[in-house]
């Protein structure tokens, strides 16, 4: 008796800490820790190579890093086609980082702000999977900030609306997410260790 209630106990904490785990909101940093958001050098790889690598989810923080002479607009996917940025959705500038929520599923497109890097290959899509919980996303999207390297907003038509931000938490969420992780494996292998241990 005190077996099966050990062995439950054990089953019903792994699974709490498997949906903590997988529900947790990520930070990625675009382009990776040592590129950052820059026009590509030639032969470099593709900010939407990078993207195919990562599984984008509702609640995830793309952290751009750029420099001051550059910005992230966040346009429409026919604006993205043919690199326009005189009327974007969002525009982060005014630093050197700027954080970006997302905040529903389908694409965003962001492109550079500044002259040329978009031509370049400054540009990247992002395919937002839905919630893992299956909530809903809000049904109106939050109106733009003119606080610079923060806001958020949505892009008319198609593209899901996302909330950019400072950038400054971007390491303790990080470390958050490595922490639930790391519970996540221990409490796993406790539950191998017990379920052996009990055959």
């Amino acid at each position: 008796m005190a077996t099966t209630f050990l062995l439950s106990a054990v089953v019903a904490a792994c699974a709490i800490l498997a949906s903590v785990s997988a529900s947790s909101p990520r930070v990625l940093t675009v382009g990776g820790d040592a590129r950052g958001w820059r026009q590509p050098a030639p032969g470099e790889e593709t900010y939407n190579h990078w993207a195919s690598r990562s599984r984008f989810h509702v609640g995830d923080l793309l952290y751009f890093r750029y420099a001051k002479n550059d910005s992230v607009l966040v346009v429409t996917r026919d604006d993205y086609k043919v690199c326009r940025g005189d009327r974007p959705a969002l525009r982060l500038d005014g630093g050197e980082e700027a954080r970006f929520r997302l905040e529903r599923s389908g694409s965003l497109y962001f492109i550079s702000g500044a002259p040329g890097h978009c031509d370049a290959g400054q540009r990247l899509t992002v395919r937002v999977m839905a919630q893992h919980d299956g909530a809903s996303s809000p049904a109106d999207a939050p109106a733009a900030s003119t606080t610079p390297g923060s806001g958020s907003g949505a892009v008319p038509k198609t593209p899901p609306r996302g909330k950019a931000g400072d950038g400054k938490t971007s390491a303790a969420a990080a470390s958050v997410r490595a922490s639930v992780g790391g519970y996540h494996a221990v409490a796993v292998g406790l539950g191998v260790a017990m379920l052996v241990a009990l055959a």
